[in-house]
């Protein structure tokens, strides 16, 4: 989208639009300057990744009041600019006395505590930080408008929840360059003082939060060898050949690499390997190169053969139960890239530059196609967990059915009950689980904070561990009153990681919810199923358990049950703790 103009950005907008169905993601911008192009560039954006985005712009200059009525978007975005804070500002901040700020500061403050309470329970909220750099940037003073913005900032640091994300906007300035970003005249005549090349830079800035927010983040990076993650080709240089430390600059970039990947695996993405080499040749590398910063136990998973990597990328995705769409891949190849672009449009493809000294940078910035809204213990544990299921999926063959085997993970289930439940991981969960998720609602920290705080609400999760290890909080579950009567409930979000799916967890669960369920006299339970692109294993989940389907609809299912009937699964093998 950098090289389209605002004309052929309307019609490829006008083009998906017409054709993406489903639920709309609707996004509100409130702000106190005109910033009319955003809706199109953004909405553009987000429907290029097949969200179907519908974007509202508010009044001019109505942040309060639009932040009530917005309050109930799927976002908002808030454009607060510094300079236009009063009539003026951008020239008149120099004339203004330290009372006069104060006052000002004061005025703002209480505007930021009543917008942001106001969205506190909007799902996810992008404010922008208060800066004075389109309009002052010398580095030798400290203008009037860059201490107020500094104090502003302070205010909003101080308040922001956990739904609320300040972004840096001075970033967005550093990439496009200040000159790029402002159009003054336009500033002059209507108060619309961003250019279209802002706009495009923001919009992919922001863009990370909201593939979080609806469930389309990345999860995995996988990664050729050769010329990828070492210089050479270790088939002809040999193990000891190739470079990857401060010796040489083309071993310098290597060296930053793979310290850049050792982070990002720290921080919770997955990494994989995908080349063509002989496996022993690469495991030698791994064992006993003394320059190697990545070792085997970074990665979830290997394929060292010389099978196609399209072949390969796909088996990664069924043996590690992820889909391809969220899949980044790494190669120097621009013929194995085309491939995997052909055969596999859904992957995200990178190839490694030509100029190695760009290299580091551009993995450094693929941290934000991993995004996370929330962040919990499991992250760190993520690759562990996976080597760990590999361990299990080994031994599966040394049993003659898969009861008999699953009795043999000695598997036990630990249930946590409203404010007892990790909100952090609940919410990451319902923000990235796809495949068994019954009805793919998404929830920030703030709403679920706001469930657990509401008489109306049930909340579940648990954690699962066995003889190989923890599984970590793999599940949860939302159950609402539906409001016309007190023993009538609604499962509002089922799901469960994908980590545990094929151990009959979900039926053990479901039982000890409905166990719950009904030591609180509620006599009957509603059901739901939301179709997506992605949860068609979980169609049947309400039928398998014996509700009743009361209704077939465009976009699922709708189901009851009696709580007095509900039979349950009784599943031996699961310990409940």
């Amino acid at each position: 989208m950098i090289s389209l103009k605002f004309t052929d950005i309307l019609k490829r907008n006008h083009e998906l639009g017409q054709k993406l169905t489903g639920s709309e993601y609707n996004i509100g911008i409130i702000s106190n300057i005109t910033i009319n192009q955003i809706k199109e560039v953004l909405e553009l954006n987000l429907r290029e990744e097949n969200i179907n985005a519908n974007v509202i712009t508010g009044d001019y200059d109505t942040i309060v009041q639009d932040s009530s009525h917005f309050s109930q978007s799927d976002t908002v975005v808030v454009f607060w600019e510094a300079g236009n804070l009063v009539e003026g500002l951008h020239n008149k901040a120099h004339l203004m006395t330290e009372e006069d700020l104060d006052v000002l500061v004061c005025r703002v403050e209480n505007e930021i505590e009543l917008v942001l309470r106001n969205l506190k329970n909007t799902p996810l909220v992008l404010i922008n930080k208060f800066s004075s750099f389109l309009f002052y940037s010398d580095p030798l003073r400290n203008e009037p408008l860059a201490r107020l913005c500094k104090r502003l900032n302070a205010v909003l640091e101080s308040k922001v929840t956990s739904n609320q994300i300040i972004v840096d906007i001075e970033m967005v300035f550093a990439t496009v360059g200040l000159d790029k970003c402002a159009d003054f005249r336009q500033f002059l005549s209507s108060k619309a003082l961003y250019s279209l090349e802002f706009f495009k830079a923001y919009t992919e800035a922001v863009t990370p939060a909201l593939l979080t927010a609806t469930g389309n983040s990345k999860k995995i990076l996988v990664l050729d060898c050769d010329n990828t993650l070492w210089g050479g080709i270790l088939g002809e240089d040999g193990p000891f050949g190739i470079r990857m430390n401060d010796m040489t600059s083309q071993g310098k970039a290597f060296l930053e690499v793979q310290t850049i990947l050792r982070g990002l695996r720290k921080e919770g993405v997955l990494l994989a390997l995908c080349s063509k080499n002989n496996f022993s040749d690469v495991e030698q590398v791994f064992l006993e190169h003394p320059d190697m910063i990545l070792k085997e136990e970074d990665f979830v998973a290997k394929k060292i053969n010389w099978l196609d990597k399209a072949t390969n990328l796909r088996e990664l995705a069924i043996e590690l139960n992820l889909g391809l769409d969220s899949f980044v891949f790494i190669d120097d190849s621009a013929f194995e890239i085309g491939l995997i672009q052909k055969e596999l449009p859904h992957v995200k493809c990178i190839q490694v530059p030509k100029q190695l000294s760009e290299y580091p940078t551009l993995v450094r910035r693929l941290r934000s196609n991993f995004f996370l809204l929330s962040k919990s213990v499991e992250d760190e544990r993520k690759t562990k967990m996976y080597q760990e299921e590999r361990h299990r999926k080994a031994n599966v063959s040394q049993f003659s059915s898969i009861d008999e085997y699953l009795r043999s993970l000695q598997l036990k289930l630990t249930i946590y009950w409203d404010a007892d439940i990790p909100v952090s991981r609940v919410a990451q969960m319902s923000q990235k689980t796809n495949q068994f998720n019954l009805t793919t609602r998404r929830y920030t920290e703030a709403e679920i904070q706001r469930m657990l705080a509401d008489p109306l609400y049930t909340l579940a999760a648990f954690s699962v561990s066995d003889l190989y290890g923890d599984y970590g909080v793999t599940g949860m579950a939302v159950v609402r009153n539906n409001e016309e009567f007190s023993n009538n409930w609604v499962v509002d979000s089922f799901l469960i990681s994908c980590r545990v799916i094929g151990r009959n967890i979900e039926y053990a669960f479901f039982d000890e919810l409905v166990h719950t369920l009904r030591t609180r006299n509620i006599n009957r339970l509603h059901g739901e199923y939301l179709t997506t692109a992605k949860n068609s294993q979980v169609e049947m989940f309400y039928d398998t358990l014996g509700f009743t389907r009361t209704l077939d609809k465009e976009n699922g299912k709708d189901y009851m049950i009696y709580l007095s009937d509900y039979k349950g699964q009784d599943i031996k093998y699961i310990d409940i703790i």
